[in-house]
């Protein structure tokens, strides 16, 4: 099956057709020359990474304390990782604190209920009342950047003896690896003109292929396109992998496939454990022609995962 990772939904594309449902297819004498300016450094694994374990450092100091609370080196048997749950990604920085709190279960619920973390939103609540266990957490949402997937303060409280409780406070930030995964699937891949016809089929098709080696940190280049060709496939169902519709883009059509194309994030979380809807198989093929280069082609996942690829990079999930 072919598994990509951001789901590209048929419908989202088909608005960007003509027609709806169409979105498949050194001598002497020579003085030197002054350096180059060097290029900005664009972001990194390091650093994102970096960026996130501050961020993760930063929320857990936020997680408000009430008076007369103990600090903890360990985390107590009664809340042994984040109260909200942990992803399960390995991209992932955890920075926690414990405490001993001066009061009953339900007086913590209410101190914390009523001392909201500076700066940040309330995202979500929990609590676990059983005969085993007690449990209360609270989930507070960070700021957004493009160097994590997510930020978050979930604080976690629990009964202790005494009449004493126990609170928990996680900065969870699942950051992100800024440089594209390369499309590696093995298999016959298309190559698709926008003066062309759409091949009638894709069975066994995994991809698209284009010339040059310009498309390895980008679907497409740099530029407009002045003109294009959607070839959409059904899947395994109707007629399997038969050519669909195809339909030819003018100017205006092209560029706004394009700028959606470039508005599809290519920075990923490293280990996620993803479940993809239904995947049928059926994919489409964008050809986009630009001046004085070769056409270019995309290759698009319809459901499933979902997914966009070059030949050289693919979007989401790896």
């Amino acid at each position: 099956m072919r598994t990509y990772g951001v789901v590209i939904g048929g419908a989202a594309l088909c608005l960007l057709a003509a027609a709806c449902g169409s979105v498949p297819a050194g001598s002497a004498g020579l003085t030197a020359r002054a350096p180059k300016p060097a290029r900005p450094a664009g972001p990194t694994l390091a650093g994102n990474k970096r960026l996130a374990e501050a961020e993760a450092k930063r929320l857990v100091s936020l997680a408000p304390v009430p008076a007369g609370a103990v600090w903890l080196s360990s985390a107590p048997a009664a809340l042994p990782g984040p109260v909200m749950g942990s992803p399960e990604v390995a991209s992932k920085a955890d920075r926690t604190r414990y405490w001993r709190l001066p009061m009953s279960f339900t007086a913590a619920r209410v101190w914390i209920t009523t001392h909201r973390p500076r700066g940040l939103r309330t995202d979500s609540q929990v609590a676990s009342f059983s005969r085993i266990s007690e449990l209360a957490g609270y989930g507070y949402a960070g700021p957004a950047s493009p160097a994590w997937a997510s930020a978050e303060l979930d604080i976690g409280v629990a009964p202790a003896a005494h009449g004493q409780s126990l609170m928990r406070a996680d900065g969870l930030v699942v950051w992100l690896d800024p440089v594209p995964g390369k499309d590696t699937l093995a298999g016959p891949r298309l190559r698709v003109l926008v003066t062309d016809h759409c091949p009638r089929t894709d069975h066994t098709v995994v991809g698209v292929t284009n010339p040059g080696t310009a498309l390895d940190h980008a679907l497409l280049p740099a530029g407009r396109p002045n003109a294009g060709l959607e070839c959409y496939y059904f899947g395994l169902n109707t007629r399997p992998f038969q050519l669909r519709q195809q339909v030819r883009l003018d100017a205006a059509q092209a560029r706004r496939v394009a700028a959606s194309m470039a508005r599809i994030p290519l920075s990923y979380e490293i280990g996620a454990v993803v479940n993809c809807p239904m995947d049928d198989e059926s994919a489409e093929v964008i050809a986009l022609s630009y001046p004085h280069r070769p056409d270019v082609d995309l290759w698009v996942a319809l459901n499933g995962c979902g997914g966009v690829s070059n030949g050289y990079i693919t979007s989401g999930f790896r």
